[in-house]
């Protein structure tokens, strides 16, 4: 991720935010991911919240694109966003009774250093394939998988027949799967 100076133009991305152009979505990730997550380590507790909270954050922003008011920066208003989903995750663990109980039984849930090396590795893996991925095919994916989108409504969206949704999402899944089942992951 990182700044990109062709694809961060401050105004041409508020225009496309402005506008609901799900370009943008993709331009984000790429222009203030680093960021985001960068804060999310800060505010969160734990490694998985922090990449929990910037999921939540690109996926809301993509739902509320043309709420953006303009009046801060549109960096300043995803990192509100990254902060109040760290604090949404702390309050709701805090406000959840069954890690109050005294009759709960303690397992040995803790993460291994060899869990952990696996999901590092898996996340690294990932984010290859869906940086690999057009701006076009990532935006049907997000849709698709973090939305719940249905295949006519991104085709609607998008300007795109059904038929070429779910070709290019049979292809993004297969692309997935070929990559995270050789590690032990079942897409």
């Amino acid at each position: 991720m990182g700044h990109d100076i062709g694809i961060c133009d401050g105004n041409e991305l508020l225009g496309l935010v402005r506008t609901g152009n799900l370009e943008a979505l993709d331009r984000i990730t790429r222009c203030f991911g680093d960021r985001l997550l960068a804060v999310a380590r800060q505010r969160c507790r734990n490694e998985e919240d922090a990449h929990d909270a910037v999921q939540d954050t690109l996926l809301s922003a993509g739902r509320n694109l043309t709420s953006f008011r303009g009046d801060g920066s549109l960096e300043g208003w995803l990192v509100r966003m990254v902060s109040n989903a760290c604090y949404r995750m702390r309050r709701g663990r805090k406000n959840d009774h069954s890690l109050h109980t005294t009759e709960a039984q303690l397992h040995s849930g803790d993460e291994t250093p060899e869990m952990a090396a696996h999901r590092g590795e898996v996340g690294e893996l990932l984010e290859q394939v869906l940086m690999g991925l057009s701006a076009q095919d990532r935006a049907i994916l997000i849709l698709a998988e973090g939305e719940g989108w249905t295949g006519p409504e991104i085709a609607k969206e998008m300007d795109m027949s059904p038929g070429a949704v779910r070709t290019r999402l049979t292809r993004i899944r297969q692309r997935l799967r070929s990559t995270l089942e050789p590690v032990g992951v079942e897409v």
